[in-house]
Formats: structure tokens, C-alpha cells, sequence
């Protein structure tokens, strides 16, 4: 039988000796096995410190076991050395995850923690009662009452509040304000003012400076493309394709407003900036950042002013400086037609067909600005003039005074002067047209152009015959027409039809009664042009008698112009520069002349 533990004396151990026997068994034990102290120490470090050394119980292997330090009462397991007051070192032949530091109840009513205290502070780690979140708390009155400083759900909410109700969202800051700092610089989170800023005045608040990943701020409101070289911004628009670029669905996509007289907006480049703005009721475009002339103005009835800042037309085009003098210039540089349109297209009381008049008024200053001189234009029934789209010259401007029609054109081509051609009795100047006819006959082959019958017997290109005529005026041949009824002509091949145009010069060696500058037609069509006096050359392949030949301008290889002072001859011939068989033509050519 073992000796119950409890039929012992207590002794202190102050009192206890190294001859003092110990009983060393459990409730069980049958054993009354006794051991001294002396003994007892013999198996372990000791039941009390000697010295600073502290005690350890540990396995038979002094791997595993439990030790309170000496010096400064640290306890571990399984460290014989704590570093700290308790230091715990994980079994490794044990279980996986059973290295751990377990605070448990079997009543979930009860409340568990483990606290961090000293004097002055008290913090808590805790599992309140009923409730599955972890807390931490801090206490200003040694743990009598806490306030709650953050909390964890089981699924993985966290909170920095005081609350203790159910989290609903992953991160939960609850508190007049949220800071982030660092060397000074901080950056605020204000839920009271729903805002996001810095610590000061001077500092940017950047958002992905250093990562170029996009920034989205609404559901596209403002989406920035954060490219390194070239960010984009998106007004309603992902992905943007340009610096800005703002999309909406309404009409109006983008406002710029002002609280006082003037709003305005600007374009700069590298080399000059130019300005898009409203004031005093009318918009401008230009390189003034004010209302200004020197902007293109719109008014608010719709006037545009080039010029000036208060259009008084539809179009308001003002020229002030002293070299100004072409006030628009109006060019297309395209393969189209240059076109202004002056139109007059309102009926005027329903049924009513006039007058719908189209002018071009010209005025000056005389004595007032804008008294109209000049009227030209289209004059459709006037109620004043009659006329039926007819094409009219008024002085002193339609809507002048005592306007007068002193010139119409009609529709049919008639043109109705009051007055004169010239001033001075002069011929006219200008282009007109003059058609001469010619017979060519036998064998000739040269001939006057504007003579009726070509020599009877020509002795060559130049001959005494003179096969030719001087031109009076520039010109030009526009057109030949050739006709013949000799059978023998449809035999004799093709022909070819020049013109020649040389300017005589005086050379003692010419013989009498030649021109130097006039050869022989050459035996093979000419490939380029001028060439030995011929300015220019057409050919008439498969002649027929009874058949009119018409060769225009275009026609001919080589320019048909000739100028004033020059001689001008026609040659028809076969291709091989020669006319063997006697063929009569009539030829009738339209020359076109200039008068300067």
C-alpha cells in the first residue's frame, strides 16, 4: 500500500536537508518507494535553483522538457535557454500544428483573451462571449472596461471600429479619419467629407505615378490611360484614343462655364496658341484671348465678323490696315471648278414667282460709309427693271439711289449697251474668230492661208509666189476642214496637213524672192515639234472623196499658236512630204485671234 500524500507533514524549504527522505508516488501507486533529496537531484537539475542557475525538467534525451531561468525567471519548452519570458520552441515529432499556444473554454458564454499591460497601458487579444470575432481591445483603467480597437471575422473581415456587430465587408474603418504617413508626408481618408487628400497644401496626390497600370474613376466617368510617353484621358470613354477625348450620348458632350463676363479656352503648340471663347454675347476664334478683330467673331444673331467685333451682315469682312487690300480670296486647288454662289431662293407671298434678284453690290466711302456704286447680277422680273434672268450692270447699286441699268445681257446672248463699245472710238479689244477658205489644187502642195486659190504654179515652199501671209495679231488655229471630189485622191495614200510659222530674219546669202526659216515638208511625219519651221501636224488616214475631215486643235501634234509678225503658211501633202497626183481640196480653217 502507498502512504497517502496527504498523511505528510508540510515542511518548508527552508528547512529541508540533504538527508530529508521524499515519497515520490501518485494515487494510484502501490509503490512506497523512498528517495532522498540527494538522491532526487541526482536525476534532475533540482527541485529549486542554486545559485542563479534556475531548474529544467526535461525528457531522458534533454531534448524536450520545461525550464525556468535563473537569472531572470524566463521559462521555455523545449528551450533550455529562453530568450524571453516565455519562449517556446515547436515539436517537431509532434503532430503538424500543434506547435501553438492554446487559450480555450469550454463555455462559449465566457469570455477568453490574453493581455499585454504595464502600468500605463493595457491591451487585450480577446474572444467576447457569445461572439465568434476576434478583438482587440485597449483599457484605460487597468481592464475594469475596454473599447474595441479592431476586429476579424471567421471569414476574414476586418474591421478597425468599436462596433461589435456583424461585418459585411472585407475592411471596415470606422472614425473620423484614416492616415497613412510617412517622413512626414501623409495621406488622409476622411469619411465624414467622403475625401481623399494630403497631409499639406504642397503636396500632389498621385494616383499610379510609378505603376502604368489605367486608372478608372466611376464606371468610366474619367478612365486615364497611364502610358509612360503618352497618357490619355477619357471623359465617358474608355480606352481613349487621343489626350482627351470625351464621349457622351447627348448632343452636348462637354461645357466650359464661367461665373463672369468672359469664358474662354486654348490651343497652344509649340509655335503659337490660339483661343476659342464667349463674351459680350458673341464667340471668337483666334490668336486673342479677348473679343477682338483679330478673331474670327460670330455674333449672337448668327453675323460673322472677319475683322471686326460687331458684324453687321451675314457675313462681315473688314480690312483696316493701310496694305490690306484683298479683303477674301476665294481658290480651289483641286482638279473642280471655283464656284460662289449668290442665290435668291425665298418665294415671296406664296404663289408670288418675284422678283428673286441675285447682286453683287460694290460701295466706298463718300461722305458715309457704304454708298453703293455698282450693282451686277441676275435680274429676274424686277418690279423697276423687268428683264428676265437677265444678266445686268446697275450704277448706284440696286438699293442705291436713282438706280440705273446701263447694261444687259440676256439668256440668248444679246448684249444691251447704253452707250459704247470703247471711249475713244478704238477697235475693240479682245478674242474673236475668223474662218478663211482655200482651194488647193494639181499638185500644190504650200498656200497662202488666208488666200482664196492656191498658185497656179508654186515653185516650192518660199517661192516668188509667196505661199504665205502675215499674221496681224496672236492667234491661234482652232480647227480644219477638208473636203475633196477627185477620185485620184483616194489613191494616192494617206496625207498630212501642217502649219508653219517663222519669224523672218534678213540674211544677204538667201537667193531673190526666197524667206530663209521655210523648208521642203519633210518625207516622214515629224516626232517632235517645232521642227524646220512646222509649228504643227495632223494626219488624214483612209481619204474618201465627198467626205468632210475635221481636225480640231486637239487634234494636232505640236501647238497651233503663233504670235504677231510672223509668217504663217499651210502645207497638204502624202506622208512622204510630196503630191504626185493632182488632187483639188478645199480646205476651210478657224483661226482665233487675240487683240490687245
Amino acid at each position: 500500500m502507498g502512504i497517502p500524500l496527504s498523511s505528510l507533514s508540510d515542511k518548508l524549504g527552508v528547512n529541508v536537508a540533504a538527508t530529508d527522505i521524499f515519497l515520490i508516488s501518485n494515487l494510484d501507486s502501490t509503490q512506497d518507494n523512498k528517495i532522498t533529496a540527494e538522491e532526487f537531484s541526482k536525476s534532475f537539475t533540482g527541485l529549486y535553483a542554486k545559485g542563479n542557475d534556475g531548474f529544467t525538467v526535461f525528457e531522458a534525451n534533454g531534448v524536450y522538457g520545461l525550464s525556468v531561468s535563473g537569472q531572470y525567471g524566463f521559462v521555455g519548452i523545449n528551450d533550455r535557454t529562453p530568450f524571453v519570458s516565455l519562449d517556446v520552441v515547436d515539436n517537431l515529432n509532434a503532430a503538424p500544428g500543434s506547435g501553438q499556444i492554446r487559450l480555450s473554454t469550454a463555455n462559449s458564454g465566457r469570455k477568453i483573451a490574453f493581455s499585454l499591460s504595464d502600468p500605463n497601458t493595457y491591451y487585450e487579444f480577446s474572444k467576447k462571449p457569445n461572439d465568434t470575432k476576434l478583438y482587440l481591445e485597449s483599457s484605460v483603467n487597468n481592464g475594469s472596461t475596454f473599447t474595441n480597437l479592431f476586429v476579424v471575422d471567421q471569414n476574414g473581415n476586418f474591421g478597425i471600429t468599436d462596433s461589435t456587430g456583424i461585418l459585411s465587408d472585407k475592411f471596415l474603418v470606422s472614425g473620423a479619419s484614416i492616415q497613412f504617413q510617412k517622413d512626414g508626408n501623409a495621406i488622409y481618408f476622411d469619411p465624414s467629407n467622403t475625401e481623399i487628400k494630403t497631409s499639406a497644401i504642397d503636396e500632389t496626390l498621385l494616383l499610379n505615378y510609378n505603376n502604368l497600370g489605367d486608372i478608372n474613376i466611376g464606371k468610366n466617368g474619367v478612365y486615364v490611360d497611364n502610358n509612360s510617353t503618352a497618357p490619355k484621358v477619357g471623359i465617358a470613354h474608355a480606352i481613349p484614343a487621343y489626350t482627351l477625348h470625351v464621349s457622351g450620348t447627348a448632343g452636348e458632350v462637354a461645357r466650359f462655364q464661367s461665373n463672369v463676363g468672359r469664358c474662354v479656352s486654348s490651343y497652344k503648340t509649340s509655335a503659337s496658341t490660339y483661343y476659342f471663347g464667349v463674351e459680350a454675347n458673341k464667340a471668337f476664334v483666334g490668336p486673342s484671348s479677348i473679343l477682338s478683330a483679330d478673331n474670327l467673331v460670330i455674333a449672337g444673331n448668327g453675323f460673322i465678323g472677319v475683322g471686326t467685333t460687331g458684324p453687321l451682315y451675314k457675313l462681315d469682312l473688314v480690312s483696316t490696315g493701310p496694305t490690306e487690300y484683298t479683303v477674301a480670296h476665294f481658290e480651289t486647288t483641286g482638279a473642280k471648278t471655283c464656284e460662289i454662289i449668290i442665290g435668291s431662293n425665298k418665294v415671296i407671298g406664296g404663289a408670288d414667282t418675284g422678283p428673286r434678284n441675285s447682286f453683287l453690290t460694290f460701295s466706298r466711302y463718300d461722305g458715309s460709309t457704304d454708298v453703293d456704286k455698282w450693282s451686277i447680277g441676275n435680274i429676274k422680273t424686277d418690279t423697276t427693271f423687268g428683264g428676265n434672268d437677265d444678266f445686268v450692270f446697275i450704277t448706284n447699286g440696286y438699293f442705291g439711289a436713282s438706280p440705273n441699268v446701263v447694261a444687259k445681257l440676256s439668256t440668248a446672248g444679246s448684249l444691251d449697251i447704253d452707250g459704247s463699245y470703247t471711249t475713244n472710238d478704238q477697235y475693240c479689244k479682245g478674242k474673236f474668230v475668223q474662218t478663211y477658205q482655200t482651194q488647193v489644187v494639181g499638185t500644190d502642195i504650200y498656200f497662202n492661208p488666208l488666200y482664196p486659190n492656191s498658185s497656179t504654179n508654186p515653185s516650192g515652199n518660199n517661192s516668188g509666189d509667196s505661199p504665205f501671209t502675215i499674221a496681224n495679231f496672236n492667234g491661234s488655229v482652232e480647227r480644219v476642214m477638208f473636203m475633196t471630189s477627185d477620185i485620184a485622191a483616194e489613191t494616192a495614200g494617206d496625207y498630212r496637213f501642217e502649219i508653219s510659222a517663222i519669224s523672218p530674219i534678213y540674211d544677204p546669202n538667201i537667193p531673190d524672192g526666197f524667206v530663209s526659216g521655210f523648208f521642203v515638208s519633210p518625207s516622214s511625219n515629224p516626232a517632235a515639234f517645232p521642227t524646220s519651221g512646222i509649228i504643227a501636224a495632223t494626219t488624214i488616214v483612209g481619204l474618201t472623196t465627198n467626205t468632210v475631215i475635221v481636225k480640231n486643235k486637239a487634234n494636232f501634234l505640236g501647238s497651233t499658236s503663233f504670235t504677231s509678225g510672223q509668217l504663217l503658211q499651210y502645207r497638204l501633202c502624202n506622208t512622204n512630204g510630196t503630191k504626185t497626183v493632182a488632187a483639188n481640196f478645199n480646205v476651210v480653217t478657224t483661226i482665233a485671234y487675240t487683240i490687245v
